[in-house]
Formats: structure tokens, C-alpha cells, sequence
């Protein structure tokens, strides 16, 4: 009997260690990682583009097509079997609610993901980390922005959601440990 595809999706401060778990997970259980910000500059072409757009009228855009985007092939690889990580912040319980109902129509296991993090760790990891398509770097009144955006925008799991809490300060092996056993434990779908 085959087991059931996995849609992962992740609340935490930005510099918690979301995408760091993300893309670790994804190689451990085989799945795709679908990166907002990678998606995002893959739509608008660069991170000038993307501030173009997002510090404008247009800024829902900005989200609509990156998570339209995200939605279509989260659909199509679920279809197909495959487990998927989505490394984006899923602030909103109408945005999880969203992919819950994809995860529904495959037959896949939800499980949201709060990485915790201590208030200076993530925002040195801001100012800090390595930049990438995926991951980008801020100086610290930036970064306090994002996070209190975080923050003011965080719509807790509720009791029907399917979350584990993992500390983002907790070595990769002890991270996924924890995974492991909250997603053998729920029967959540």
C-alpha cells in the first residue's frame, strides 16, 4: 500500500529557520519544495521587479500570481503522489484552508509546521544569511518590519489544523525527529 503524499506548510517569524528546515525536509521524505520567494521571482523576473510591484497599487498581485502559481502545481504534484513542502509563511487559516483543500482532493496529509524562534536569533538571521533566489537578506529596521508584519498578520492554528511547533534554533536531526513523530501521531487529512 502506498503512503499518503505529505503538503507541508510553515507559519514562523521571518529569520525563524523555515526555509532551512524546508529544504532539508523536502530531500528527507522525497518531496518538492516550492519556494514563494523563488516562485516570486521567477513570475516578476527580479527582486526589482518584485519591489516594483510590491510597494504599489498592484501589491496583491504580487501574491495572487506567486500562490496561483503555487497552487497549480501543488495540485498537480499531489495528483501524481508526490509530497510537497511549501516554504512561504501561511499567515492566514483562509490560506491554509486553500491548500487543505488541495491536499483533500489527493488524498494527502496536512501538516503545518511552526517554526519558533527566539525574537534576536531571527533577526540576526535576516541581517546574516547567505542571499539566494529563495532567500534574501535585510539590514535590522527592515527586518523588524517583516517580523512585527509577522506577528500582526498571525491567525494561530486552530484546534482542526494538523501543526506541530519545532524550535528553529534545534539541530536539523532533532528537528525532523520531531516531525516525524507528530505527523506518525495525527491522523489529521
Amino acid at each position: 500500500m502506498n503512503q499518503k503524499p505529505l503538503l507541508v506548510m510553515f507559519i514562523g517569524v521571518p529569520g525563524s529557520g523555515k526555509s532551512f528546515f524546508a529544504r532539508q525536509l523536502a530531500e528527507q521524505i522525497h518531496g518538492v519544495r516550492l519556494s514563494g520567494d523563488a516562485m516570486r521571482l521567477a513570475i516578476f523576473g527580479s527582486i526589482e521587479a518584485i519591489d516594483a510591484v510590491y510597494h504599489s497599487p498592484q501589491r496583491q498581485h504580487v501574491n495572487t500570481y506567486t500562490f496561483g502559481a503555487i497552487d497549480y502545481v501543488t495540485d498537480q504534484l499531489l495528483a501524481s503522489g508526490v509530497s510537497v513542502i511549501i516554504d512561504a509563511i501561511h499567515s492566514k487559516r483562509s490560506d491554509r484552508e486553500k491548500q487543505e483543500e488541495i491536499a483533500r482532493r489527493h488524498d494527502a496529509k496536512t501538516v503545518l509546521v511552526h517554526i519558533k524562534t527566539g525574537y534576536e536569533t531571527a533577526l540576526a538571521r535576516g541581517q546574516q544569511r547567505e542571499v539566494f533566489a529563495d532567500q534574501r537578506q535585510f539590514d535590522e529596521a527592515k527586518m523588524r518590519e517583516v517580523i512585527a508584519q509577522f506577528e500582526a498578520s498571525l491567525e494561530p492554528p486552530d484546534n482542526n489544523e494538523s501543526c506541530v511547533i519545532i524550535s528553529g534554533e534545534l539541530p536539523f536531526a532533532e528537528q525532523l525527529e520531531l516531525f516525524n513523530q507528530a505527523v506518525a501521531k495525527t491522523t489529521h487529512v
